[in-house]
């Protein structure tokens, strides 16, 4: 299973089937599902740069940039 991602880690959108004019953009995570079981993934609410709704991504339409950004950017 993939390492789960932490709050405000910086991510770039690398799939968007349903959406793909958001591919290749960042964002920060902003909240993480809790999964009813083991099997289910968790789901990632990333606030895009520029942007001001959340979109719900799983982790491997993800990746991360090995940047974490702050609380307070966000609140």
């Amino acid at each position: 299973m993939t390492e789960p991602l932490p709050f405000y880690a910086e991510v770039r959108v690398v799939r968007a089937p349903d959406r793909p004019h958001v591919e290749g953009e960042l964002g920060a995570v902003i909240g993480i599902s809790d999964p009813p079981d083991q099997s289910t993934p968790p789901a990632y609410a990333v606030l895009l740069d520029g942007e001001e709704e959340l979109y719900t991504f799983l982790h491997d339409e993800m990746e991360p940039t090995g940047h974490m950004r702050k609380r307070e950017d966000y609140y």
